[in-house]
């Protein structure tokens, strides 16, 4: 413990993060709980699939582990040039974790034993690391993966009470310190430097290891982080955006996705390691981590879905950097990653939801193994895997009733979606004028579809929607209602400069796309930007507004909205509005227009002769003049 307290000391971290004294965890409590573990014995003992299936595998890999030696090495080197080895730690992470499975499946103590004999080698002759910050990395992926294989033997009687705390301060020592200084640092960088993967691994790392140890603020300050963490961390960062079908886009998606595919991964592990403590992750923010789920998955199966531009920043305070995505990545699209039956599990048969796409990509994994059965690179053990085994359930008996409901808004349009029902064929969708009803079916819906479109609504009129849903035993209750305002936004082609600053990819179409993130950074002076509300469409605007992007509110100073009818702008140009003051960052500034002339063609100009058109979101409000408002 001197050599633990001296290395905190020494980085300014304050031990009592690691040395709490609550005491009121579940154990095991990491990912499985003793219920899962009895399962899984039953199961297995009965022949029954998948739980077989994946139990087959679990045993060829270990069968091949008793004769093994611990690889562990002084010092392990992640990053930094050649050299490096943490390959071997990465390994004997899945070895001891599936060793352990092993031991709760038959009883057998040889295979305890022999986890723990990787634990104490580790714990004595692992010295440090080297490398660069993919140190902490490393640190993250494989803490969290040992303090879950130790977790599920903490009170095996072959380990003795010495060595195991030996164990827990090993892991306080080598992964915890990495952990914490990781999140509270980020190595001096911009909060959202680190992709998801990095910060998640970290988070769940902190999270394992606060259950092994008994450590209940490091575990508080795990949850404050998926809640209010400055980076991707944050549930809301991680799943960047919710589109109006429902699927939320997950953070490295216009990365890659084999980083992407990490991401199920990990939020499972840090979600479910939470549910075993009590503390529901996957229902915040509307089961938000599972709309980013569906939306890896469904990319994955070979399927398009929605993309917004993502402006990815990093770099250092004050010389950050800035990589528009503006189209999902296709690289690494298709690989199979183990872990998704513990998400579908948890959402379809312990809560009774659908997750459709999370339902279809564990199908092509199914059964699934884990470390040594994925590959032989470090993404080969991503994940511990094996979650066919440990986390399948018997189907549930019934459907929950929809919820979660989430209307967006789209001018006289509302898109509503939700998270539907275990065994739903179709959804009723009703609406009503005030919360209290009563409520009118205006649609059904066919599952799995899982939103709904409703359109030629009342600009300022408010709207109550609930949804149930129709399934084999009748119908269920009713959703949870949900409000939203229609309004007078209008809509119609984006028109204006073409290209990007050195084709940067923040091009026009960021200006009309709902996200007040990205931005348009135009190719050259005398850029504008705007909207053609089509054929025999003409509006009176009433109201502008508009988002400047992050940090250069100043440069729409003297910026104006004009209105023509005329495509290029070459007659008969109206001013409607000249900004005057600097906007604000991150919201939508209103302002009223009093024109009365109707126009075709709307538009917002810089400054004349001001090159930086960098605008994050415009909005133009009216009353059309002519057809329905365009779709875009």
């Amino acid at each position: 413990m001197r050599r633990l307290t001296a290395v905190f000391a020494a980085s300014g971290l304050a031990l009592a993060l690691v040395t709490g004294a609550g005491a009121d965890f579940v154990h095991p409590g990491c990912l499985s709980k003793q219920e899962d573990l009895d399962r899984m014995r039953d199961k297995v003992a009965a022949g029954e699939q998948p739980w077989k299936g994946s139990w087959d595998i679990l045993v060829r890999n270990t069968d091949g582990f008793m004769d093994d030696d611990p690889g562990v090495q002084p010092r392990i080197k992640a990053g930094g040039g050649g050299g490096e080895n943490f390959i071997r730690l990465a390994r004997d992470c899945a070895k001891s974790y599936q060793l352990a499975l092993r031991h709760h499946g038959t009883g057998d103590a040889r295979f305890a034993d022999k986890a723990v004999e990787i634990f104490n080698a580790w714990a004595d002759r692992h010295e440090g690391w080297e490398g660069d910050s993919n140190v902490r990395l490393r640190a993250g992926l494989y803490g969290y993966q040992f303090a879950c294989a130790a977790e599920l033997l903490r009170d095996h009687p072959g380990w003795a009470r010495d060595d195991f705390r030996n164990f827990q301060d090993y892991l306080k020592r080598e992964f915890l310190f990495h952990n914490l200084d990781f999140l509270e640092n980020r190595h001096g960088t911009v909060p959202t430097h680190y992709w998801a993967n990095w910060v998640q691994a970290n988070q769940a790392s902190m999270m394992a290891i606060a259950v092994l140890c008994d450590d209940r603020e490091t575990f508080d300050k795990a949850v404050d982080y998926f809640h209010h963490g400055p980076g991707n961390e944050n549930i809301g960062k991680a799943v960047v955006t919710v589109h109006p079908d429902g699927l939320g886009q997950w953070q490295e998606s216009g990365r890659d996705q084999g980083h992407s595919l990490m991401g199920p991964i990990l939020l499972g592990t840090i979600c479910e390691i939470a549910w075993n403590q009590g503390v529901d992750l996957y229902a915040a923010e509307n089961n938000r981590a599972l709309a980013g789920v569906e939306y890896v998955s469904k990319y994955n199966l070979g399927h398009e879905v929605p993309f917004t531009a993502y402006v990815y920043v990093h770099g250092h305070p004050g010389r950050e950097k800035h990589w528009v995505q503006n189209r999902i990545s296709p690289d690494g699209r298709g690989a199979k990653r183990p872990g998704w039956d513990l998400i579908y599990h948890h959402y379809v048969n312990r809560r009774g939801l659908s997750a459709p796409w999370t339902a279809r990509y564990a199908e092509t994994v199914r059964p699934e193994g884990g470390g040594f059965n994925y590959g032989g690179n470090s993404g080969g053990f991503d994940g511990l895997g094996f979650t066919s085994l440990t986390h399948s359930r018997d189907p549930i008996d019934k459907g929950a009733a929809p919820c979660a409901l989430r209307p967006h808004v789209k001018g006289r349009q509302i898109t509503l979606s939700w998270s539907g029902s275990a065994y739903a064929t179709s959804y009723q969708v009703k609406r009503a004028r005030s919360e209290a009803g009563p409520y009118e079916t205006i649609a059904t819906v066919k599952a799995p579809t899982q939103f709904f479109v409703d359109s030629g609504l009342t600009a300022g009129e408010i709207y109550h929607y609930v949804v149930s849903a129709g399934t084999p035993d009748g119908e269920t209750a009713d959703s949870p209602s949900a409000a939203a305002t229609a309004d007078a936004r209008l809509h119609g082609k984006v028109i204006g400069t073409e290209g990007s600053f050195e084709d940067s990819g923040a091009d026009r179409f960021a200006v009309f796309d709902g996200s007040l993130e990205n931005y348009f950074d135009p190719p050259a002076a005398d850029a504008w930007v705007g909207l053609d509300l089509g054929e025999g469409v003409t509006a009176v605007v009433t109201r502008v507004k508009y988002c400047p992007r992050r940090n250069a509110g100043r440069r729409m100073i003297g910026g104006t909205f004009q209105g023509s009818n005329t495509a290029d702008f070459s007659s008969g140009v109206v001013d409607l509005f000249t900004i005057r003051k600097e906007p604000e960052d991150g919201v939508l500034t209103t302002q009223k227009v009093t024109e009365p002339t109707a126009f075709r063609y709307l538009r917002y100009i810089p400054t004349q002769g001001e090159r930086w058109c960098n605008v994050a979101e415009i909005e133009f409000h009216g009353e059309v003049r002519g057809p329905e408002d365009p779709e875009p």
